[in-house]
């Protein structure tokens, strides 16, 4: 399988998402409720794919955004990055023309032990920070039947687990009901829905190979 370079994946692809703050004790958080990859060009509003990862990390729009609540939120343009260029290598072999990244949690927060503290402080005040909660579940509902494949793909962290099978989506080397159907591609031993970008890009191939199969 050939390995796909960046800059190739960047003139077929585009990344856009769909950012927001949240205020919580008067502090303000930066969230992601959603990216999309989309092939340039492309007008399909059927949408093939749904990937499921732990959280946005330290995602950031490509320019500045003032303060935007959840109701006024809007697709930006965002800077792509390694995982999404995994994904895109996902779509280029599946011929798809667009693929959305929801998570976890919305919290745009790289660093493990920071994101707990801060998920604490959501869950303190009740403040719902995941699509995958219950007062997210019309738009989650509406955003899954929209898509033909529905892709687990966060990973082995504790932070992952814990919210996959508190929100009702995994555990135990198993999806959970309403979502059967999802796809993944699991840690033999571990049985965890293996991240797309592991470090090596054998690997990255390796992963490839494994999960087209299975769609």
């Amino acid at each position: 399988m050939v390995y796909i370079p960046v800059k190739d994946l960047n003139e077929s692809f585009k990344v856009s998402a769909m950012f927001y703050h949240a205020e919580v004790n008067n502090e303000r958080f930066l969230m992601r409720r959603e990216a999309r990859i989309s092939r340039k060009g492309s007008i399909q509003s059927k949408v093939d794919a749904v990937v499921v990862m732990v959280n946005p990390g330290s995602c950031q729009p490509e320019t500045e955004m003032g303060h935007t609540q959840l109701e006024k939120i809007e697709m930006l343009p965002a800077k792509s990055d390694p995982t999404q260029h995994q994904l895109m290598r996902l779509m280029e072999r599946m011929d798809w023309n667009e693929l959305i990244i929801v998570n976890l949690s919305d919290i745009c927060e790289g660093n493990l032990k920071k994101f707990k503290e801060i998920e604490q402080k959501f869950k303190s005040a009740g403040i719902p920070h995941s699509i995958f909660q219950n007062d997210n579940s019309v738009e989650r509902d509406e955003l899954l039947a929209n898509a033909d494949y529905l892709i687990f793909a966060w990973g082995g962290s504790n932070n992952a687990k814990r919210m996959a099978k508190e929100y009702g989506l995994y555990d135990k080397g198993r999806q959970l009901a309403p979502y059967q159907h999802a796809i993944s591609l699991n840690h033999i031993e571990k049985q965890y829905p293996r991240h797309p970008k592991p470090a090596l890009i054998s690997n990255q191939i390796e992963w490839l190979e494994n999960l087209i199969p299975l769609l």
